[in-house]
């Protein structure tokens, strides 16, 4: 009851002067906002990135023919090489450093269903490519290694199944790619848009075979899909293919820059956790700047009121308070002073974080330990600042102090 009593007296005490407890209250909820956002766009990243590691996995690479360069003389020269060959696939899946390679070719292409159409990325490739590229059938079947056909099947990711088959059965349906009829026989499991925009369910895979000789009616690839064999190695096995693909190719040593380029996924990853950890530890100084700013408006506000308040603490002593129930008092009115700093500060922040994911379509999530941390923060501001104010009002001579009033 007596500790009931006090947080009334410190409640009654800040309500008695409004505009100033807002200010000290808004410093506080200012601080305490801008963590909040901050540490929501931090962790958001931070699991979008697990995500993408479970997407694509961490031992990914990708073999690409390089882009030709334009020059003055040759205005009208565009897009890729072209000396990516299945040979060369051959030769990187025999390298010990490479547990797995899928040869690919891929491009964007309309796709027409009965009187629907879309724009899909259209890749050939093999078998092994739901196990390289972590991709996993929900309907139907995959197609198998077929090396003497060009069987005219495929099979569809799930946003393509839903844009030409909505509410249908899409298995043994037919889709026309180039005017070339394919039988649809499976379905993959969604797996969402990663973070440079590609999205993983707006894809049609079609047996390699049948990508280059009757659909696209090339000879070369364009993707090599390549999974290491130890995470750890990423680098020297990036190594071992560039050195492989520059002797095929007889490239000259330091004369002849690389016709094809090797994108490796876990550095793309490692470079994202950086940029997502610069955010938590961003979130980390924002709630050091709560720290000294609100507790910087804390302490001007409580001093203020031990000079205001020095008759009503003279009287309070002269009635039997004891100077323990002084201290008290002045540090109540600090700590709920932090803690409503605290809470309002927790709403601005959930609203910015909200208009953040909404707006900005960024990922966005809270973190239970950043929360509780931001509040033992601003606590410890209060007690920490207020401190001195209640010290020096309990030590005020009850004489001293009656004489002020």
């Amino acid at each position: 009851m007596k500790l009931l009593r006090g947080l009334g007296i410190s409640a009654r005490a800040l309500f008695a002067h409004k505009v100033r407890t807002a200010l000290a209250l808004s410093s506080v909820a200012v601080s305490v906002a801008a963590v909040v956002v901050v540490s929501a766009i931090g962790t958001g990243a931070q699991r979008e990135i697990l995500r993408q590691a479970e997407i694509i996995g961490t031992n990914l690479l990708v073999v690409r023919p390089a882009q030709v360069k334009n020059s003055a003389a040759r205005k009208q020269l565009r897009g890729v090489v072209s000396t990516l060959t299945v040979e060369d696939y051959e030769a990187i899946s025999a390298l010990a450093s490479v547990q797995a390679a899928v040869p690919g070719f891929e491009n964007t292409l309309t796709a027409k269903a009965g009187s629907g159409s879309m724009s899909a990325r259209v890749l050939g490739t093999t078998a092994a490519y739901l196990e390289v590229c972590r991709f996993a059938v929900q309907r139907g079947r995959f197609f198998d290694d077929d090396k003497r056909h060009a069987p005219l099947i495929a099979v569809l990711g799930a946003r393509v199944n839903e844009e030409l088959f909505p509410g249908q059965d899409a298995i043994g349906q037919e889709i026309r790619i180039r005017g070339v009829p394919v039988e649809v026989i499976g379905i993959l499991q969604a797996k969402g848009i990663l973070a440079d925009g590609s999205d993983q369910d707006n894809q049609i895979l079609i047996p390699i075979r049948t990508a280059l000789r009757r659909v696209f009616n090339v000879t070369w690839l364009n993707p090599i899909f390549v999974s290491v064999r130890d995470p750890n190695q990423m680098t020297a096995a990036e190594t071992e293919i560039a050195h492989l693909l520059r002797a095929r190719h007889r490239l000259e040593p330091g004369a002849t820059p690389d016709d094809f380029a090797i994108q490796n996924k876990s550095r793309m990853l490692a470079t994202q956790k950086q940029l997502a950890d610069s955010l938590t530890n961003l979130a980390l100084g924002l709630a050091g700047v709560s720290l000294l700013v609100g507790g910087t408006g804390i302490l001007a506000l409580m001093m203020m009121a031990v000079k205001e308040r020095t008759g009503e603490i003279g009287l309070r002593m002269a009635v039997g308070a004891r100077r323990a129930d002084i201290l008290f008092q002045f540090l109540a009115e600090a700590t709920l002073l932090a803690a409503g700093g605290w809470l309002a500060g927790l709403i601005l922040g959930l609203l910015g974080a909200a208009m953040v994911a909404i707006f900005a379509r960024w990922r966005v999530a809270l973190s239970p330990q950043m929360l509780l941390s931001s509040l033992a923060t601003v606590l410890t501001a209060g007690l920490g600042f207020g401190t001195w104010p209640a010290w020096k009002a309990s030590i005020i001579p009850p004489i001293r102090a009656l004489q002020m009033e």
